[in-house]
């Protein structure tokens, strides 16, 4: 009995040993083989990996590259490296349009040439503008603080107040509505500095918010505050007022 369970029990076994031997053996590679495999693999997958900002164009080997001994000479330059690539943003990944930038730069370039040559070549009535009405600027108060008796401008650190007193004429022979230049805009510069723009308060002698009517024949005093920083008002030799409206700045000498 042990005997014929034993002649089974090969039986089986031999039987499964010819049906598993059956089919192709695997294809053995050099280590030649296997490296260009590798190379071109990991390249692939370089040139469509989204995490990192540029992909790798060419995954093609050069010939030699995988030898101990390589050293590369020129690189060759292929189709996609032929086009210039964009420098790109580390921060956002973006490409940076270098043209753009330049234009922009040019362009803030011009206005600030156009704003700093603003012509001085105004009276000081020509440059604020209003028809029908002289002007003149009878004097000016440096001081920490503005006040009046309704309203105050309190001490700022490192800053003073400079204060322009104009006198308005009305020499035409009719009334001249103010609040048709309500959109003008003021600013100063001393001693050829860099320029600050008027104040905004609520008095109702404040030109750059007066919007009443100057009767024919009639005359109103008006101020224009300006905030300058201390250095600057150290030693004022010449004051340039300027006056924009409609997008034409008009400038003079006080």
């Amino acid at each position: 009995m042990k005997i014929k369970s034993l002649g089974l029990l090969i039986s089986i076994l031999s039987i499964a040993f010819l049906f598993t031997g059956c089919g192709e053996p695997l294809m053995e590679m050099t280590a030649e083989e296997e490296a260009i495999i590798t190379a071109y693999a990991s390249k692939a997958v370089s040139k469509f990996n989204k995490n990192q900002t540029i992909g790798i164009a060419n995954a093609r080997v050069r010939e030699g590259e995988l030898d101990e001994e390589y050293s590369p000479d020129e690189p060759e330059e292929t189709d996609d490296e032929a086009i210039e690539q964009p420098e790109i943003d580390p921060e956002t990944g973006e490409p940076i349009n270098v043209d753009a930038s330049s234009e922009e730069t040019e362009e803030s370039g011009e206005e600030t040439a156009e704003d700093s040559s603003s012509d001085l070549g105004y009276s000081f009535t020509e440059a604020i503008g209003i028809e029908g009405v002289e002007f003149s600027c009878s004097e000016f108060d440096v001081s920490e603080e503005f006040k009046t008796k309704k309203f105050l401008m309190e001490k700022v650190s490192g800053k003073k107040y400079v204060v322009l007193s104009i006198e308005a004429k009305n020499t035409s022979d009719k009334s001249v509505d103010f609040s048709q230049y309500k959109g003008n805009s003021y600013s100063l510069s001393l001693n050829g500095g860099e320029k600050a723009s008027a104040s905004f308060t609520p008095l109702g002698n404040d030109l750059v918010n007066y919007d009443g009517i100057l009767a024919a024949g009639d005359t109103k005093s008006f101020i224009l505050v300006f905030q300058f920083s201390d250095s600057s008002v150290e030693n004022i030799t010449s004051m340039e007022l300027f006056v924009t409206s409609e997008g034409t700045t008009r400038g003079t000498t006080i």
